[in-house]
């Protein structure tokens, strides 16, 4: 009965494809677990990429985690084509890797099939210390000089769960516009 109430259920949700990328060890991965099943769980370096479907209310979420190595990098762009939203994760408490991360995220962004998906950046890890705040990550990523795509920066702890309903929340305001 289960399984045929999910169906029905599926039949009225609304879907939505994003994309996380970042440099390794930024924590996307834990980012996905914490998000699809409310803990960070085991995880390991992402080789290639991972594909899981997320339910979030009434809303399904096709969410594509990609590898942050370098060889990876180059395929960011294409897979973020054509999905609802880039979420960006930066590990906030790698201050010495900003420079990297915003390098990647203009290149990616230089994509001009990617104009006009929405852009949401979480500085993961603020609860190790010392770590960048908000503003600092939108001086570090240069972020005031992406005006092809809106974008929002949340702080997060994928670990602890530390604003992770604020990105649902973001996801389900941005799936009704």
């Amino acid at each position: 009965m289960g399984s045929l109430l999910a169906k029905v259920r599926s039949l009225f949700a609304k879907k939505m494809e994003m994309v996380i990328v970042g440099l390794e060890n930024s924590g996307k991965t834990t980012f996905m677990n914490f998000l699809s099943e409310g803990s960070p769980g085991e995880s390991v370096p992402t080789i290639g990429l991972n594909v899981k479907t997320v339910n979030k209310g009434n809303l399904i979420i096709k969410v594509w985690d990609l590898g942050g190595q370098v060889q990876y990098r180059t395929e960011w762009g294409r897979y973020a084509r054509g999905t609802n939203v880039i979420i960006f994760v930066v590990d906030a408490s790698a201050i010495d890797l900003i420079s990297y991360s915003r390098k990647e995220l203009h290149s990616m962004l230089e994509d001009r099939d990617l104009a006009g998906i929405p852009l949401l950046v979480l500085a993961n890890k603020i609860d190790l210390n010392p770590h960048l705040t908000e503003p600092e990550i939108i001086k570090g990523l240069n972020l005031d000089y992406v005006i092809d795509n809106s974008w929002l920066v949340i702080s997060i702890s994928s670990l602890r769960g530390t604003n992770i309903e604020r990105v649902v929340d973001w996801l389900l305001n941005l799936e009704k516009r």
